[in-house]
């Protein structure tokens, strides 16, 4: 198993989480191409890793490991904008071999790339099934991504891009959908999250987690998912949504999930900064909204011992809904760019004041 300890700065603020699977039979290759808008350009050291297993319940279960397969190539390089193809293509390679096998994930040799100013960043990756395979994969609609060609949402994505670089500390964003950005404009960076990575100083490293349908019990079970937030000496925690919609959980249960994540966070690192969010709102009927209002009292009422964003009352109305203004559609409740913009105005503010 690849290390969930990261030691090199994220070059991405994208959400990359294995939350979905693609199906493959043994022998079939798929060429997968991954965009990203990087923190850093210029001459870079670049590595990537992947795991291969799911992160959080969703489309597949909590730490299902993914099956054998092959990467037959895999580069790095850069355009203008998201498209099918890689300009500056720079290959990749594993123990000085242009191919690995995969059984638990793997990891890239660093190698040097250097991005134009202005550029998007691109990750090329071709594999062939050594069985037949649900292939641990990324759902993501905040940043392109390609199959063979063709534009698509569910893509094997590296799970980590890091680049050699000197950083003081590691803030981990770590959530669901709405910290991941889901259903914000494509390649346009616009999720609260995304915002405030990139207005974060540049010796702070910025670790995404957000991830759609991740619930606080699948971090809390201290799996994969877990792991890695515990690279964070700095934490913001948005999780309740998934919990109460899909998983129909009580406010209580949500309330010890948290309380679990807070003490596995503090067990790996006394230090650590945490900061818990209270739920967002997303237009739930009366039974989910009492569970949400629930976690909400807990939370603003102090009973975590933790310092707090009050992320729901920016986005929602009086009456508990999202404002229309920031759903990302009429019948979606997930925050737009409006929506994310005006969270990351009140959180960048406060964390650059150290008010957070």
């Amino acid at each position: 198993m690849i290390s969930a300890k990261l030691t090199s700065p994220s070059l991405i603020v994208s959400g990359t989480g294995n939350n979905n699977f693609i199906p493959m039979k043994k022998g079939e290759t798929a060429d997968f191409l991954s965009w990203y808008l990087p923190r850093r350009r210029g001459e870079l050291e670049l590595t990537i890793k992947y795991f291969n297993r799911i992160y959080s319940t969703g489309c597949s279960k909590r730490d299902k490991p993914g099956g054998r397969f092959t990467v037959l190539g895999a580069s790095a390089g850069y355009g203008a904008k998201a498209a099918p193809r890689l300009e500056g293509e720079t290959a990749l390679t594993f123990g000085g071999e242009p191919f690995v096998q995969v059984c638990g994930g793997f990891e890239s040799d660093p190698a040097k790339l250097t991005m134009p100013e202005g550029s998007l960043l691109g990750i090329r990756l071709k594999i062939r099934a050594d069985e037949d395979i649900e292939l641990p994969s990324t759902d993501e609609s905040a940043s392109s991504g390609y199959r063979s060609g063709l534009r698509t949402l569910n893509v094997l994505r590296p799970n980590f891009i890091g680049y050699k670089g000197e950083y003081r500390s590691t803030l981990v964003f770590f959530g669901d959908s709405i910290t991941q950005g889901t259903r914000t404009a494509t390649d346009r960076y616009e999720a609260w999250s995304h915002r405030t990575a990139l207005a974060m100083p540049s010796d702070i490293n910025v670790l995404n987690l957000g991830m759609g349908w991740s619930r606080a019990y699948d971090a809390a079970a201290d799996g994969l998912f877990m792991n890695l937030a515990k690279n964070a000496d700095k934490i913001i925690i948005c999780f309740g949504v998934n919990d109460i919609k899909s998983g129909g959980r009580s406010g209580e249960n949500i309330i010890e999930s948290l309380k679990t994540i807070h003490r596995l966070l503090r067990e790996n690192r006394p230090s650590v900064d945490i900061i818990q969010c209270t739920v967002p709102p997303f237009n739930m009927d009366p039974w989910q909204e009492e569970q949400r209002q629930k976690v909400n009292r807990a939370v603003l009422g102090g009973e975590f011992g933790t310092k707090v964003f009050d992320i729901g009352a920016i986005l929602e109305d009086g009456g508990g809904r999202v404002k229309p203004e920031y759903m990302s559609a009429p019948d979606d409740a997930h925050p737009n760019g409006r929506g994310g913009e005006a969270i990351a105005r009140v959180l960048t503010g406060l964390l650059k004041k150290g008010e957070l």
